[in-house]
């Protein structure tokens, strides 16, 4: 059993780390760069970002809240309320980024839609033939 613990909480803490180090880079990396560029270039780059990682980064999500489960669940260390809090705060990232940043991205991709001359993001793959 000890050995199944070591391993759910290395998964945990690699798969928490992927998601917190990819939004803590682009907090302190990606934002100020693309501040510097043309708004419809930032647009186009941050719609591509999202494209690709709404399609990737949920299996790190399920996988950071999956080993959190299993540690609290099966945890016999002093640490569970330590796990249950890590999976509350990942829980309520999910819920925080579904309520406002997806609600933003669609908003932003329908007033693109309603500009002349706008392709959408997946018109824009398909020319450059990129694939999810």
């Amino acid at each position: 059993m000890n050995y199944l613990i070591w391993s759910v909480s290395l998964v945990g803490i690699l798969s928490t780390a992927v998601v917190c180090g990819t939004d803590t880079f682009f907090l302190t990396v990606g934002r100020p760069a693309l501040r510097l560029a043309s708004p419809s270039a930032g647009t186009e780059v941050m719609g591509f970002v999202h494209l690709f990682a709404d399609a990737r980064m949920p299996i790190w999500g399920v996988l950071a809240i999956l080993s959190n489960f299993l540690l609290a669940l099966f945890n016999r260390s002093g640490h569970r309320g330590f796990h249950f809090a890590a999976l509350t705060m990942l829980i309520l990232f999910v819920v925080i980024y579904n309520r406002f940043v997806k609600a933003n991205q669609s908003a932003s991709n329908r007033s693109c839609k309603k500009r002349e001359g706008c392709s959408t993001m997946i018109e824009s793959c398909r020319r450059r033939g990129i694939d999810r």
